[in-house]
């Protein structure tokens, strides 16, 4: 099955024929293979319903296995720190041979790590391309994932010092697979015929791996307790030992498989190949300049800011809950031991993935949307978390504690089922192609730092005060989607391109399509631009012939 030529990019007006069209590149070995693709897809549909689910599940299972690595090795830290405690108490209970601040310098050179690799790789896979991209955050967790498994040192003070450094350098990769797995992911999307309407349940999907890494882990670390009958103190040195070791090993598998694939099956994102050769045939230089970050910042700010903030208040509740899962599950579980603690982590995993399901299989609803799931996901967390709170000293009374368990749980639920899924896609489908991965980066990495600042704030605080906290990161969560986030919903990410291509050649105002429609603008946009009489408002868009100029008209200087 061999496809026509790619329909030309216009770089000004609607897309009709007087448009100026942008030649692009005939086809290549590439392009054929997403046909193929495509036809692979339709000739599929007679197998049978075990064939069908299996190719559907690898179809987000090995790009999202990148992510089910760095939920895997991020989230460890929190399951270890009982076992740590256990089996090193001079370094991390009388503190003799460790700084009583070790757990956590763990967590700020694991972020601080993550933040650089999403800002660093984040900026290159523009550069150099989606493929390249993945070959590095493989390289690297590979090579540092090993490196964890074998710390050593002549005592445990000398370990963990170890230990710390090669979480931070492996953390570079583990960020650096944010940027480039969710925007790979859309490009995919965009792509492959029968995937483009389906473009945030692609996304979602491959994201959902992080949920089964964090599922996992814990799996397995309950699994090596529970084979060595470590059910109750007195616990064996040996068991402990063995069992985060071999947990940390037994996440090397999955990285291995990755660096093959990247290195030998992996191809290059078409799409980003083919904005790439379109600048070219424009004149205008592939390469990144300041002027076209001036031009970034001037026609993009609004949804940078919005889409970096909502993802600051989500890691600064979300990871704080995280980083300190242990501690919730006491205060909600009271005497519970290593074994009973890392179960009902389990449990909150399962929770939590269902909700990232629930997700994927609503987010291009128009009934849902991206938009409407963030606000909806802070808004439950919201009301939870100052329920328990609010009630928190009536909810440890033991005939309440079934009910205090209940809040903390959904609320794991309705954070996948809003703004962790959210949060991933929206910063990629915000920005064009040639600055798609980059400004993810950002996002993240602004991410990142409510992460960082969690874990300084989260240890100065009691646990009544962690719920308040994440109770109020919530609230501003939904202030920030309702007034910064657009709703992209059902947008083709061709007219986020067109869009561009008009403002890097000059011809910002000329694009009067779909990417700057009022129903795709946030709220700010469409207060601040209401004025222009270019502006079409959502209740004239619905009333006005749908394919029509006016109909798609927006106001102008907007992305």
């Amino acid at each position: 099955m061999v496809p026509p030529n790619p329909e030309p990019v216009p770089c000004t007006g609607t897309g009709r024929d007087t448009a100026a069209p942008i030649p692009v590149a005939t086809l290549t070995s590439q392009d054929l293979a997403e046909a193929t693709e495509d036809a692979a897809h339709e000739e599929g549909r007679s197998d049978n319903v075990c064939k069908r689910f299996l190719r559907w599940v690898l179809s987000f299972a090995v790009p999202g296995l990148g992510m089910y690595s760095e939920a895997y090795f991020v989230f460890a830290i929190g399951n270890l720190k009982p076992i740590f405690k256990a089996l090193y108490p001079e370094c991390w209970v009388t503190f003799q041979t460790c700084s009583p601040n070790l757990s956590d310098s763990i967590n700020y050179s694991q972020i601080s790590g993550i933040i650089a690799g999403q800002l660093i790789i984040g900026f290159l896979a523009d550069r150099l391309g989606r493929r390249a991209g993945s070959i590095l955050t493989a390289s690297i967790m590979l090579l540092f994932g090993i490196l964890i498994t074998a710390s050593s040192g002549s005592n445990s003070g000398n370990l963990f010092i170890m230990f710390t450094v090669v979480q931070a350098l492996f953390g570079v990769g583990l960020g650096g697979e944010f940027p480039v797995a969710s925007a790979s992911a859309n490009e995919r999307a965009e792509q492959t015929k029968h995937l483009q309407n389906k473009r945030g349940e692609t996304v979602v999907l491959v994201f959902s791996m992080q949920g089964w890494g964090n599922l996992f882990n814990t799996m397995i670390i309950l699994a090596c307790m529970a084979g060595f009958g470590q059910y109750a103190p007195p616990y064996s040195p040996y068991a402990l030992e063995v069992t985060w070791r071999l947990s940390y090993a037994l996440g090397l598998p999955p990285l291995l498989f990755i660096f093959y694939y990247r290195v030998f099956r992996l191809r290059e994102s078409t799409v980003w190949r083919q904005k790439r050769e379109s600048l070219k045939l424009m004149g205008r230089d592939a390469q990144w300049t300041p002027r076209k970050t001036r031009l970034l910042l001037r026609h993009y700010w609004h949804r940078l800011v919005g889409t970096s903030l909502s993802w600051f208040v989500w890691d600064f509740a979300y990871y704080g809950n995280k980083l300190f899962q242990s501690t919730f599950i006491e205060v909600i579980h009271p005497g519970a031991g290593l074994l009973a603690v890392l179960e009902w982590t389990l449990l909150n995993s399962g929770v939590a993935l269902v909700g990232l399901y629930c997700a994927a299989f609503t987010i291009d609803k128009t009934w849902m949307g991206r938009k409407r799931m963030q606000a909806m996901g802070f808004w439950w967390m919201c009301v939870l978390f100052l329920a328990c709170a609010g009630a928190y000293h009536k909810l440890l009374e033991p005939a309440n504690l079934p009910v205090f368990q209940f809040l903390y749980y959904f609320s794991s639920f309705w954070g996948q089922f809003g703004p962790n899924a959210t949060t991933w896609l929206l910063p990629a489908e915000t920005i064009p192609t040639e600055a798609r991965s980059m400004c993810h980066g950002i996002a993240a990495a602004v991410g990142k730092v409510g992460a960082l600042l969690a874990g300084v704030v989260f240890s100065l605080v009691d646990d009544r005060s962690k719920f308040w906290i994440s109770g109020v990161c919530s609230a501003a969560g939904v202030l920030l989607t309702f007034l910064l986030v657009p709703n992209l919903t059902g947008l083709d990410l061709k007219e986020g391109d067109k869009r561009w291509l008009a403002i890097v050649d000059g011809k910002a105002d000329e694009y009067t399509g779909p990417a700057i429609a009022a129903k795709h603008l946030s709220l700010l946009e469409r207060t601040v631009y209401r004025h222009q009489a270019r502006y079409v408002s959502p209740l004239m868009e619905m009333v006005q012939a749908p394919g029509g100029e006016k109909a798609a008209g927006g106001p102008p200087g907007m992305a």
